[in-house]
């Protein structure tokens, strides 16, 4: 389990801002408009906006249209791109340094790509790469033939982290073809499960992302499958969650497998600590 966590130092580095990152006549953002539309529409007009394109538009997603990610051309330091960088660290997007010769049309194509992919079940699985957590777990656990696909296109990308930083990504050309480049992987799927657990965690322990213990993530995960879900709930088992003993490993598990409400069970771990 995580094995993801542990590609980020490979994979990316860590950045307090993007001052002098992001250079050029532009830059690229992807928003998650549908999470908070009210806050995206300012961006449609500001000083500094180029272009935008709804990226599930004139594809099989279209359907989808009103929940579509959008797609943005910006000036850097221009008014449009720090209103962007700010919607970002709200875990509403994330942005990128295109290559010179690309246009948004071929940045929006590229990225179409990948919103549904193969799944190892042999279905098909819609993913919301415009979503900081996901993405940033499907770089970080994607083989490194597909991720040299998926990224060098992208030239470089810069993703928030739920510390109020970036993480910094770049990949080599890709020397040969990936034949698997549209498919999950069961590593692949695992990072998507446990990429919004694994933000949430990283931001209630001031952890950054590549330094969160598997062990906690692990307990984190447990305690969910057993039916603890709520915000409130999992805080107060943040003592059980982050313990570095271990030697509750047994009671807790013993817990968390009855048949108990979920309230009852939480009253119960919160005692062992």
């Amino acid at each position: 389990m995580s094995g993801w966590l542990n590609q980020l130092t490979e994979r990316c580095y860590p950045a307090d801002n993007l001052s002098g990152r992001v250079t050029g006549q532009r830059g690229f953002v992807v928003l998650d408009q549908r999470r908070a539309p009210e806050q995206c529409w300012p961006l449609l007009d500001m000083p500094g906006k180029y272009n935008f394109i709804t990226l599930f538009a004139g594809t099989t997603l279209a359907p989808l249209n009103d929940a579509s990610p959008w797609l943005f051309e910006i000036e850097p330091s221009s008014d449009a791109w720090h209103y962007a960088e700010k919607l970002c660290q709200q875990r509403l997007g994330w942005v990128c340094q295109p290559q010179t010769d690309q246009c948004l049309q071929s940045f929006a194509d590229h990225l179409r790509a990948l919103f549904v992919l193969n799944d190892s079940l042999g279905g098909k699985s819609l993913i919301n790469l415009q979503q900081p957590a996901v993405w940033t777990a499907l770089l970080a656990s994607a083989p490194v033939s597909v991720y040299s696909h998926w990224l060098s296109p992208l030239h470089q990308v810069a993703t928030p982290t739920p510390q109020g930083q970036w993480l910094i990504w770049q990949a080599d050309k890709p020397t040969s073809l990936a034949s698997d480049r549209w498919q999950l992987n069961p590593e692949m799927e695992a990072a998507l499960h446990e990429s919004q657990q694994a933000w949430w965690l990283s931001r209630m322990t001031k952890t950054p992302l590549a330094s969160l213990p598997n062990t906690w993530l692990a307990r984190m995960v447990a305690a969910m499958q057993a039916g603890i879900s709520r915000s409130d709930h999992l805080k107060r088992l943040l003592p059980i969650i982050t313990d570095e003993g271990g030697k509750l490993n047994v009671q807790i598990n013993d817990i968390l497998n009855t048949s108990l409400p979920s309230r009852q069970k939480v009253q119960q771990l919160e005692r062992l600590v």
